[in-house]
């Protein structure tokens, strides 16, 4: 997440926050992911439109790397077009759960959310709302999406008949 324009007290807590879950996470799930095997490098040698692809030049725009059994949550930025500061993040977790993610991470970063910037309750709830359009696509296999065009990928998710 992108905190260098937000320096308040909220999103220096919610930094701490952050910190604590991935740890947590981390500990508890670790062990049973499966890291990609695939570099920023393999990612940028993929067919322009791939999905793939697009997940480099996102983790380009914003100077990260990849993290190794936590490569999809970058996906998740770019498959739904969210940003990376803390409320684009509450707003993707809120869309995540309203596509059927339920992980405790997913529920604790919404619950936080929800009490520090209370003023976007509404925006969180239409986030949540958009995910309940959506395919429940949390147990993917997202590396499989890599070499997949981004629209086809996008398609899939946002059209809950398909």
């Amino acid at each position: 997440m992108d905190f260098s324009a937000e320096n308040g007290w909220r999103e220096r807590l919610m930094r701490w926050l952050v910190q604590i879950l991935h740890g947590l996470y981390r500990c508890a799930n670790y062990r049973h992911a499966t890291a990609w095997d695939v570099t920023l490098e393999d990612l940028q040698q993929l067919p322009a439109a791939s999905t793939g692809r697009a997940l480099a030049a996102f983790l380009q725009q914003h100077g990260f790397a990849l993290m190794p059994k936590f490569e999809s949550h970058d996906l998740f930025h770019v498959l739904l077009g969210y940003g990376v500061t803390v409320v684009d993040e509450v707003r993707m977790q809120c869309c995540l759960a309203g596509s059927g993610r339920r992980t405790a991470p997913t529920l604790v970063v919404i619950a936080v959310g929800w009490m520090f910037y209370p003023e976007y309750g509404r925006d969180f709830w239409r986030h949540y709302q958009r995910g309940k359009g959506m395919v429940n696509f949390s147990g993917w296999d997202f590396k499989a999406l890599l070499l997949e065009p981004m629209a086809v990928s996008q398609a899939r998710i946002h059209n809950p008949c398909s």
